[in-house]
């Protein structure tokens, strides 16, 4: 069996770049950026003691426990770098990743809704 080259005559490509912001969409719609970001941040600490202090005092104590098993117990070398800043850093990138994969699932679940009706820039 021979095999032949294939030449294609369509080729489908996109309208718009990957990396094409519609700024100005965003800019227009800022508004409703504003209003989904305080309404997240109002029903995430309305009903807590702390209120936002919540936010930078379990990053912290993490990363206390962290000290204490790792650098302690557990004899980990950090290679110089102070232990604090070491297992800091650690768990504000863990709890920022797993945040925004958290969030990201569960906003298109609860608003389902208002993406069917209302219209506006994809990125806000």
């Amino acid at each position: 069996m021979k095999k032949t080259a294939e030449y294609w005559d369509l080729v489908i490509t996109p309208k718009r770049r990957w990396l094409n912001f519609d700024l100005k969409g965003i800019w227009n719609y800022r508004d409703l950026i504003i209003l989904f970001v305080r309404r997240d941040v109002i029903s995430l600490y309305k009903q807590t003691i702390l209120g936002p202090l919540y936010f930078v005092l379990t990053p912290v104590v993490g990363t206390m426990i962290n000290m204490l098993i790792f650098g302690k117990i557990a004899n980990i070398s950090t290679d110089g770098t102070p232990q604090f800043l070491f297992y800091m850093s650690g768990n504000l990138i863990w709890g920022y990743f797993a945040t925004c994969l958290n969030g990201g699932k569960s906003i298109f679940q609860n608003n389902s809704g208002l993406f069917s009706q209302v219209y506006f820039p994809r990125l806000c």
